[in-house]
């Protein structure tokens, strides 16, 4: 993609809304010039780089030198911040100095916060019966009751009435980004963070958005404003600076709440962190997509000439066509095409363009399909990608950047950055990462989604239902949900994850894992190093994995805990992943990623870490989450539990709070807080929640004021009677003192702002709680078939309820069940054709016999053997079942008994080379008596354990039939 030089102009404006210091325009762009020359690509500043730049700048006389250095850290520290930068570990300690000296200047400012806010509490007390109209006093309250924000954030959101939003419960201030971060980004959505906004700062913010003043508002006159307010009674201060107010500002919350440094600048920096576009809704899923779970990616049928009639059709053109003739009656909409073994991008161009008609461009809601044909054009010069490549997140990414290289006409490398960005949001291609092909120089985008505890619990209920797959399939599928929400796990985390590298930490806290995250022989962590995490899980969730580490007891502890010995990573991600992913989309739309579960993961064990710090009840954010399930994971116990890997049994007050955030970034796999904060917790409106008590007291003015009601008016005994029963059994003079203890949602319920919350209410139904009480194993126990025949279509299951009981009996261990598994015709479970059957029918009923071997190391198996005459029929019935049909992969020994005297035989020279493959062992014997006979024995390898009388009765069923 074309490169955008750094500017000077780009680090003032984010250094100046933070009230930092800034070096010259022409030292900062001195400076960026000296980076734009080293034609960075990627978002990583090298050791030899640094001394490149360094080296530049030392050759310059001492007094510019020393500017220039500094000006090098102010740029450095926006790169690293804003753009998601890896610098060389010498200029940590740089930024460490500047963030003692940036909390120093915090410290300095805290007599005069404490004096500030002292005054301001009198002075609200007085602003709630006289209810005067004025900039700074608004100012003030927007500071002390809402947020510490730079002035020109404040100018924004001033000058912007519809910034206010019912969000989850609440009212938010919808903070927009002076510059996009977010991957949804465009004209149409902004890219923002939300504040929780409360009662008494919505009301002063709607009374000044009546009275806007007729100039354009500025951050010269709000600091204008603000200086004049605090000159007269009863602060008399002396006037100072936006950033000398943003400092005095971070001062009071810092002590005033108990905000640690970290913390304070999530809080006064908005583009520290950005939110969803909207709540995340459960859709209502259609019978086509439930019907499609667990179904294989790849269509088999789709070989030969057909396959390359798919290719060769583009179907994405037949919907550029379709659109275009769309006013015709007769038009057909085309239907989006299979996966293709050896080129999947037929199929993303088709989703590609299907979305750019759907939702519009970047910059347009509605495109032509003029438009749409142009932005597509390329699709002729991009290389094929095969399903196992687009798979595999390593030869997915290299294949991108080689399009990226090769592709360098003007328009062509930002029409392929938008193609991928569809394509990261199909299930194949979902582990696609657009940061590594963004030009390094602007912000990193962010991809915000979460979910909740019901929401997973949904997930799982729909997977372990599904009619599809079997019962293992499903049970892995609902365990990578699992992992990836709880243990906030990334994907390739999951597949490589070995059976030894989990366990249930003690009987006594069942709920409670670790598990060991490291590289191995299939990949590699992404920081190349070990970690170990505990994670802690609803007793339904915690069960389904016991009942897995009991399936598998016994088996090779290196080997991976989701799938079969001998899947290889990419067919455990088509099988056990797919699904997870197809049943996400199903349930929460199209745009959620399978790696969202670890964005809800990070955010749950958040929050839990501040429940801890603050002292805070599981019932803190109800009204916020809506969602009892997920209250019950921030219950007291629950967070105890999810941190005792650092508390070890300690209370959390005798523990170092301040490394809390670190501590929560290391268990994800971080090297830093900053990672995790940015890409992973989503605004602030749950976070502020957590810093203030869930009630506080309101006396009878100050509920007059925030429900809008004139001043002495005796209706708001109306409300007090409507929001507490102990009002009413008070006498008159008592209830003129009565303060009520009042919760935000309980104001809210009172404010006549219909409009604003959009028909929403405060008190929406909440998701009933699934938090032990649902109960996963019975749901999945009862989709297992009875026993291993249908006695009704005679089809034959291998995964019922007569193998998991043998399982947990350890009557049978699941190494003989993995082998008997893959050699019941490689997992197809003998589910014949209708020509096989026929096929069946021809070579006679199949005897079921034992094959016990020579070494008594090995395990008995089971040779499926037919007595068959020699003729036509019979070879062509063998090779519909052995040549190419479901007892393809079982090698044969022929025996042919001939009642002959000459060796010459018509019937041996068919059997030698008609019946006979490559593998399959003959053998002839002559008889004096009796007619010709061909006995076929298929060696199966099928242990013969709870199967032996099973088969023999199945191929009797269906040969009978």
């Amino acid at each position: 993609m074309a490169k955008k030089p750094l500017t000077a102009q780009t680090i003032i404006t984010y250094r100046e809304e933070l009230g930092m210091e800034c070096e010259e325009t022409s030292k900062l762009q001195s400076v960026c010039d000296l980076i734009n020359s080293l034609n960075i690509n990627e978002r990583a500043l090298s050791k030899e780089q640094l001394n490149e730049i360094n080296k530049q700048i030392k050759s310059i006389p001492t007094g510019k030198q020393r500017v220039l250095l500094s000006a090098l850290d102010q740029v450095l520290f926006y790169l690293k911040e804003i753009c998601n930068w890896q610098l060389p570990e010498v200029k940590e300690q740089a930024f460490t100095d500047e963030s003692t000296k940036w909390l120093l200047s915090i410290h300095k400012k805290n007599l005069l916060a404490s004096q500030c806010f002292s005054r301001y509490e009198s002075q609200r007390e007085s602003f709630i019966v006289k209810r005067w109209h004025d900039l700074g006093w608004v100012l003030l309250v927007l500071n002390f009751e809402v947020a510490p924000l730079h002035l020109s954030y404040w100018q924004r959101i001033l000058s912007t009435p519809t910034c206010i939003e019912f969000f989850e419960g609440q009212f938010t201030l919808k903070v927009s980004h002076p510059k996009p971060i977010t991957s949804y980004a465009d004209n149409s959505n902004t890219s923002f963070t939300r504040y929780p906004l409360p009662a008494f700062p919505l009301r002063v913010l709607q009374n000044f958005y009546k009275y806007l003043p007729e100039k354009a508002l500025t951050t010269k006159s709000l600091s204008d404003a603000i200086n004049r307010w605090v000159d007269t009674e009863p602060y008399y201060f002396a006037a100072m600076g936006p950033a000398e107010w943003l400092r005095m500002f971070q001062s009071f919350w810092h002590h005033h709440y108990a905000v640690p440094p970290k913390l304070l600048r999530d809080l006064s920096d908005p583009m520290r962190h950005v939110s969803p576009l909207e709540s995340t809704k459960s859709y209502t899923i259609d019978t086509a997509k439930e019907k499609l779970l667990f179904i294989p990616p790849l269509n088999k049928a789709v070989i030969g000439a057909e396959k390359k009639a798919l290719a060769d059709a583009w179907p994405h053109k037949k919907l550029i066509k379709y659109h275009k003739l769309s006013s015709k009656k007769n038009s057909i909409r085309p239907t989006a095409p299979d996966w293709d073994p050896d080129n999947v991008i037929p199929k993303l161009f088709f989703h590609f363009t299907d979305e750019l008609f759907n939702e519009g461009g970047v910059h347009k809601k509605i495109l032509p399909p003029q438009s749409i044909d142009r932005y597509t054009n390329f699709y002729k010069n991009l290389n094929p990608l095969s399903f196992d490549d687009a798979s595999n997140p390593e030869t997915l990414h290299s294949w991108a950047h080689k399009e990226f290289e090769r592709l360098d006409a003007k328009t062509t490398p930002w029409h392929l950055y938008n193609f991928l960005r569809s394509a990261a949001h199909q299930e194949i291609t979902d582990e696609l990462d657009l940061e590594q092909f963004e030009r390094p120089e602007l912000p990193s985008l962010v991809d915000p989604f979460c979910l909740n505890v019901s929401q997973i619990n949904s997930t799982v209920e729909l997977l372990l239902s599904s009619k599809n797959g079997h019962a293992m399939q499903r049970l892995f599928a609902s365990i990578a949900v699992i992992l990836g929400y709880y243990g906030a796990m990334r994907r390739g985390e999951i597949l490589r994850l070995c059976l030894g590298d989990i366990t249930n930490i003690n009987s006594q806290k069942n709920q409670l894992f670790s598990i060991v995250i490291r590289n191995t022989p299939e990949g590699t962590t992404k920081n190349k190093k070990t970690r170990i995490i505990t994670v802690f899980m609803p007793e339904p969730a915690a069960k389904l994995i016991r009942i897995l580490l009991k399936i598998k007891t016994g088996c090779d502890e290196t080997k991976p805990l989701l799938g079969f010995e001998h899947e290889s990573i990419g067919l455990r991600s088509s099988y056990y992943i797919y699904p997870a992913t197809q049943a996400l989309k199903a349930l929460f739309g199209p745009k959620v990623r399978f790696h969202h579960l670890r964005h809800g993961g990070a955010e749950l064990l958040y929050l839990q870490g501040l429940h801890l710090a603050y002292q805070r009840q599981g019932c803190h954010l109800s009204n916020i989450l809506q969602d009892e399930a997920t209250e019950a994971m921030l219950s007291k116990e629950s967070c105890l539990a999810r941190f005792d890997f650092w508390l070890e049994g300690r209370p959390f007050d005798k523990m170092n709070a301040g490394l809390l955030l670190d501590v929560i970034a290391k268990q994800l796999g971080h090297s830093s807080y900053a990672t995790t904060r940015r890409h992973y917790l989503h605004g602030m409106e749950k976070t502020i929640a957590l810093l203030k008590p869930a009630c506080r007291q309101y006396s009878r003015a100050e509920l007059r004021y925030i429900i809008d009601i004139p001043v002495g008016s005796n209706d708001i005994s109306r409300i007090l009677n409507s929001l507490s029963q102990e009002y009413s059994l008070l006498s008159n003079k008592d209830k003129k003192q009565f303060q009520p203890e009042l919760a935000e949602s309980q104001i809210i319920n009172k404010l006549k702002l219909n409009t604003l919350m959009g028909g929403k209410s405060s008190t929406t139904n909440k998701q009933h709680s699934t938090f032990n009480k649902c109960d996963f194993t019975p749901l999945w126990v009862s989709s297992l078939p009875e026993d291993f025949i249908d006695k009704n279509t005679n089809t034959f299951y291998y995964f019922c309820k007569k193998v998991f009981t043998a399982l947990n009996k350890e009557i049978l261990d699941f190494k003989t069940a993995n082998i008997q598994w893959r050699q019941l015709a490689k997992g197809q479970y003998l589910n014949f054709t209708s020509k096989e059957l026929t096929a069946l029918k021809t070579l006679g009923k199949p005897k079921v016999i034992l094959h016990t071997p020579k070494d008594k190391s090995n395990i008995e198996t089971l040779d499926i053997q037919f007595s068959c005459k020699c003729n036509q029929k019979t070879l062509q019935a063998f090779k519909t079942l052995c040549h190419r049909g479901s007892l393809k992969h079982y090698t044969a020994t022929f025996l042919l008994i001939q009642n002959r005297k000459s060796l010459n035989s018509n019937k041996l020279n068919m059997v030698k080379h008609q019946f006979l493959r490559k593998a399959d062992n003959f053998n002839w014997r002559k008889t004096p008596y009796g007619n010709t006979q061909l006995i076929i024995t298929l060696k199966t390898l099928i242990p013969s354990t709870l199967l032996a009388q099973t088969l023999e009765q199945y191929f009797l069923n269906i040969t009978l039939k």
